[in-house]
């Protein structure tokens, strides 16, 4: 029996994905969303989910959003040498993504009036909106054993819930995450949960949009419609907080 989360989740590991194949490959949304992605809001400066994907071959394209960090920082982040998240990989491609190339055309939001704060306006003076596409190759000493040959990140100066909503609930054919990360940290910054009965579960309640795996913070409890997977907690973010790995079952009226 498995008794990790990466043990846990490499049996559901996947192939490198052939847009993934080529050299510095330019993003691309209907590449980028048609293969497994892993959604982190509020993510701070938190590359473990990376690590913990990458082990396990299960995914290999990440979208991570915060309004509270600043684009310069998320690049310094990603390059900086010892980053547990990041370790054996470098930036082999990047750009700016403008926000119609994420949502083409006007979206439908599903939350009510008054459910989104303005709370993104306190960071606005110092902190603008961004989308930075990253391609991660890893280094010619490492092998399969550390992670897939690149990975893409997708880094997005922007409101975790609305981002959700606009990205994966408008009905147009966009898988919904295989992982998603809830974390909510008290002094975050964040208007709303992330994790059980917050504004995020509301959404996708609505929208019946769900990832197949969440890995939760145990100061959180998971979203309903989930169970354990069995596996040992592990640290993570920003203080070490031991984190469960739950998958989705189906409910009687899925």
């Amino acid at each position: 029996m498995p008794t990790t989360i990466v043990e846990t989740l490499q049996q559901y590991s996947e192939r490198l994905p052939d847009w993934l194949r080529q050299p510095s490959p330019k993003f691309a949304r209907e590449s980028f969303f048609g293969s497994r992605t892993v959604y982190y809001p509020g993510y701070g400066n938190d590359g473990h989910p990376v690590a913990i994907c990458a082990r396990a071959h299960a995914a290999h394209a990440f979208v991570y959003v915060d309004y509270g960090v600043s684009e310069q920082t998320v690049k310094d982040h990603v390059n900086r040498i010892g980053d547990p998240g990041f370790l054996g990989y470098e930036v082999e491609h990047e750009e700016e993504v403008a926000e119609s190339s994420l949502r083409p055309g006007a979206w439908t939001p599903h939350v009510e009036q008054g459910e989104l704060s303005n709370a993104v306006s306190r960071y606005s003076a110092e902190i603008r909106p961004f989308g930075w596409y990253a391609v991660l190759k890893r280094e010619r000493d490492l092998d399969d054993a550390h992670g897939p040959e690149r990975l893409a990140m997708l880094f997005v100066g922007g409101d975790g819930f609305a981002t959700y909503d606009a990205l994966y609930c408008q009905g147009d054919g966009t898988p919904s995450p295989f992982l998603a990360v809830l974390q909510d940290y008290g002094f975050g910054g964040n208007y709303n949960q992330f994790c059980a009965g917050g504004l995020l579960e509301r959404i996708a309640s609505r929208c019946d949009v769900y990832p197949e795996w969440l890995l939760v913070g145990v100061n959180g409890e998971p979203w309903e419609g989930y169970v354990d997977a069995g596996a040992e907690p592990e640290p993570g973010g920003m203080h070490d907080t031991l984190r469960k790995l739950f998958r989705r079952i189906l409910l009687r009226d899925d």
